[in-house]
C-alpha cells in the first residue's frame, strides 16, 4: 500500500481532496473564539495544562473524574487528553496504543470495538482499579464543559491515511459537541498545524515552534507555541510574545527526571514562578495543584479574562 506522508495527506484533506473529505461544509471561517482569551491571560496571567487530565493519583488518566477533579480544583484548567479511534470509527480517550497499562482490557484500541473498550475498568493513577471504563471523546468534552475547563486534544503522530482520519473524526466530534470555543488541538510542527488550522480555523492549535520564522503560513492568534520540556529559551519566548503568541513550557515527563520531581525534592516549588517570569504563559504538568499552588494569584488573573461560550 502505498504511505502518504501526513502533511500531505492532512493538506488534501483540508482542501477537499480525494484522501478524504472535508469534515464539515458549513465550517466556521471566523478566528477561533479562544484567541482574545489567551491574549489577556498572557498578559499578566499564567494558564495550566494538566496532563492527562490529571491532578491526583487516585484519579485515573484520560478519565471523566480526572477530568472533572482537577477542572474543578482549577479555574479554566487546561486539561491534556489523548484520542483513539476503535475499530468501529469511535473516538475514545486513551494515551496509549494497547489498552493494558490503564485499564484493564488486552489489546489495541484500533482492534476493538467501542463496546470491547467500554467493558474494560480504568486503573487509577496510583495502580488501583476504579469501576468507570474508558471515555468517549464526546463524553470528554461535554464533562470538560461542565467544570469550566479547556481540552486540549492531542493529535498524535500515526501513518498518513489513519491520522487524517483521527483529525477528520476529532474536529467533526469537537463540532457536535459544539465546543469548539474551548478545545485546542495538538500538533507537532508548523507544517502539521497549518493543514489542522485550515481544517479548523474556529479552534486554537498547539505547534511546536523553534522560532518565529516557524509561524509562516500561519494565524498568530490562533497558535499556542509548544517549547519543550528541556531547555528554557527565554530569547525564543520573548520574540513569541512579540509577535503575539503565547508560550508553553513542560514540566511533565518520565517521573523522577521530569521538571516537577526536581522542582519538588527540596520541597520549595518556586522554580514554577520562574517560568512565569521569564515569559511562559502556559504551564503543562503532571503536578498541577503543585503549580496553583505557587501562581494562585496569576490562575486568578486568568479567570477574570472573559472567555466566549
Amino acid at each position: 500500500m502505498t504511505r502518504i506522508p501526513l502533511t500531505a495527506a492532512l493538506l488534501m484533506l483540508a482542501t477537499g481532496g480525494c484522501v478524504a473529505g472535508a469534515p464539515n461544509a458549513d465550517a466556521p471561517v471566523s478566528g477561533p473564539a479562544m484567541a482574545g482569551y489567551f491574549d489577556c491571560v498572557r498578559d499578566g496571567g499564567v494558564a495550566i495544562s494538566a496532563h492527562r487530565a490529571v491532578s491526583a493519583m487516585d484519579q485515573p488518566e484520560n478519565s471523566i473524574a480526572a477530568i472533572e477533579a482537577t477542572g474543578r480544583a482549577i479555574p479554566n484548567a487546561i486539561l491534556e487528553i489523548d484520542a483513539v479511534l476503535t475499530k468501529d470509527g469511535h473516538l475514545v480517550l486513551m494515551h496509549d496504543e494497547t489498552m493494558e497499562r490503564t485499564t484493564t482490557g488486552r489489546g489495541r484500541v484500533a482492534d476493538l470495538t467501542l463496546a470491547q473498550v467500554k467493558a474494560a475498568r480504568l486503573k487509577a493513577s496510583n495502580g488501583a482499579l476504579t469501576d468507570a471504563p474508558p471515555p468517549a471523546l464526546g463524553e470528554a468534552l461535554d464533562a470538560a464543559g461542565r467544570v469550566g475547563a479547556i481540552a486540549s486534544i492531542d493529535l498524535k503522530p500515526a501513518d498518513g491515511a489513519r491520522t487524517v482520519d483521527l483529525a477528520r473524526a476529532v474536529i467533526d466530534q469537537v463540532r457536535r459537541s459544539e465546543a469548539g470555543n474551548r478545545v485546542i488541538l495538538i500538533t507537532y510542527n508548523d507544517a502539521d498545524a497549518r493543514a489542522v488550522a485550515a481544517m479548523a480555523p474556529e479552534m486554537m492549535i498547539s505547534v511546536g515552534l523553534d522560532g518565529v520564522g516557524d509561524l509562516e503560513g500561519l494565524n498568530p492568534a490562533q497558535i499556542l507555541a509548544w517549547t519543550g520540556t528541556r531547555e528554557e529559551r527565554p530569547a525564543l519566548w520573548r520574540s513569541l510574545r512579540d509577535a503575539g503568541v503565547e508560550v508553553q513550557f513542560g514540566t511533565l515527563g518520565a517521573e523522577g527526571l521530569r521538571r516537577d520531581d526536581r522542582y519538588a525534592r527540596d520541597g520549595d516549588v518556586s522554580e514554577y514562578r520562574n517560568l512565569f517570569r521569564r515569559g511562559v504563559t502556559v504551564i503543562a504538568t503532571d503536578t498541577p495543584l503543585a503549580v496553583q499552588s505557587v501562581l494562585g494569584a496569576e490562575v486568578a488573573k486568568a479567570a477574570t479574562c472573559e472567555r466566549a461560550g
